[in-house]
């Protein structure tokens, strides 16, 4: 795991509440409100975060809060070693006349973006080649590669029947452009000690290159366009922490070869259901199930991760593993054609109150959460030597992967949580904890 030293919740809380302050009511039920927070962060690799990140509403008249007319999401921040994450995203029911509409523009530079192999417990994962303290240390960026990545998202929904509004459409188009490679040690060793640089060595990534496990066409990554059609069955009594209803969508993606830098295709089932049940008034208990199932084709091994949705509520869709799907376990630790993800929270709002005239409340919340690949994507491992074999595989079926932990939420008018969630991962195999502060609830 990363060593990380991240400002504290109470401290991003009191900056939450002092931008608010000063505001009137009327801007919160009527028109405009905005949420504005640090990003920052340390990482022994990539070096300080700093950056800013602000969530600004547009509620009209009023009539439909707690939901909002408009939504725009933006983000920059970098570490001094070179990562770079800028995000926009834009979210309206009322752009259009009957249409839900989406957009997202993403750029994230990851030096050392996680990679671990694929099919689950087929890959064998050895935290001590991670960990300079140990006798067996290769390099803290052994599970390692650098990516690139630039995604524009569109996303559009409506209702099929009028007097059914639960019932909707879905459509869409995905945008990627990926640069990948070996991680870029001479720039993360830059200004460093010697003793704090990091190995000149081959990482995983590298590995897979020489035993041509990986497609040496996919390598260095490409451009990629999918399109994508689904239903949605949408009960929830609102979209911000819902008490009670369930939330369900079905994707179609698709990815014809005339779109793609790699002259392949591929077709892949998404599926996301999400249920809620009101205890009392300040207790709900919630779960998520996430499936997906490549259906045809071939997906790069860098598009694995990715899930297609129809809402984004952080700069990346993928999994398994990470502070989106399986929190605790180690980022994109479960990578597969087909994957099975569950994740089972305990809500509770523990403290409300009216503070700057405002609506607000303190809440925890419990989790457990589940994820197993449920379909190999096929490696030949043919050319991996005999002496080195048991050190990365297993030849194991996947079985389930779980994380459990609990969180802390400081919420403002429903749509504005402050969220902070501790998770730990049930084996060593998977990693071993990990502290995750953003926006939103997990979903």
């Amino acid at each position: 795991m990363h060593k990380k030293i991240v400002v504290t919740f109470i401290l991003n809380t009191l900056v939450f509440f002092s931008l608010f302050a000063q505001k009137d009511s009327s801007y919160v039920k009527e028109g405009f409100t905005f949420g504005l927070l640090p990003a920052i962060s340390f990482d022994s690799d990539l070096g300080f975060q700093y950056g800013g990140l602000t969530n600004l509403y547009w509620y009209g008249d009023g009539s439909n809060y707690p939901d909002y007319n408009h939504s725009l999401y933006v983000e920059y921040s970098e570490y001094t070693a070179g990562s770079t994450l800028m995000r926009l995203y834009y979210d309206s029911p009322a752009l259009f006349k009957g249409i839900r509409t989406t957009a997202d523009v993403t750029y994230f530079r990851d030096l050392a973006m996680d990679f671990y192999g694929f099919n689950g417990n087929d890959a064998v994962y050895n935290k001590n080649w991670e960990d300079s303290d140990s006798p067996d240390y290769l390099s803290r960026v052994f599970y390692r590669h650098h990516r690139e990545m630039f995604r524009i998202m569109t996303n559009f929904k409506g209702k099929i029947i009028h007097d059914s509004p639960q019932w909707q459409w879905m459509a869409g188009l995905v945008y990627f452009d990926f640069n990948i490679g070996s991680v870029d040690l001479e720039r993360l060793n830059k200004n460093k000690d010697d003793d704090d640089k990091l190995p000149e060595i081959d990482g995983i990534y590298d590995k897979y290159l020489d035993w041509n496990i990986l497609d040496e066409k996919e390598a260095e990554g490409g451009r990629h366009a999918y399109l994508k059609i689904g239903l949605s069955y949408d009960t929830r009594d609102r979209e911000a922490n819902p008490s009670e209803g369930m939330w369900t969508e079905l994707f179609i993606a698709h990815m014809p070869s005339f779109m793609s830098s790699q002259s392949g295709n591929y077709t892949r089932l998404n599926l996301f259901h999400r249920q809620y049940f009101s205890i009392n008034k300040n207790l709900i208990a919630a779960y998520r199930i996430g499936y997906q199932h490549k259906l045809g084709g071939t997906i790069p091994f860098y598009l694995l991760p990715h899930m297609a949705t129809s809402v984004l509520t952080s700069a990346t869709s993928q999994g398994l593993g990470g502070s989106k799907t399986l929190r605790g376990i180690n980022r994109n630790r479960l990578v597969g054609n087909g994957s099975l993800l569950t994740n089972v929270e305990l809500r509770w709002k523990m403290w409300r109150t009216k503070l700057f005239k405002q609506d607000f409340y303190l809440g925890t919340n419990y989790f457990v959460d589940m994820g197993v690949i449920t379909q190999d994507y096929k490696i030949d491992k043919s050319m991996v030597p005999d002496e080195e074999y048991h050190l990365y595989f297993n030849d194991t079926n996947d079985k389930p992967h779980f994380s459990y932990g609990l969180g802390l939420k400081a919420a403002l008018n429903e749509n504005f949580v402050l969220s902070a969630d501790y998770g730990i991962a049930a084996s060593e195999q998977d990693g071993n904890s990990g502290i995750y502060i953003s926006l939103n609830y997990l979903f």
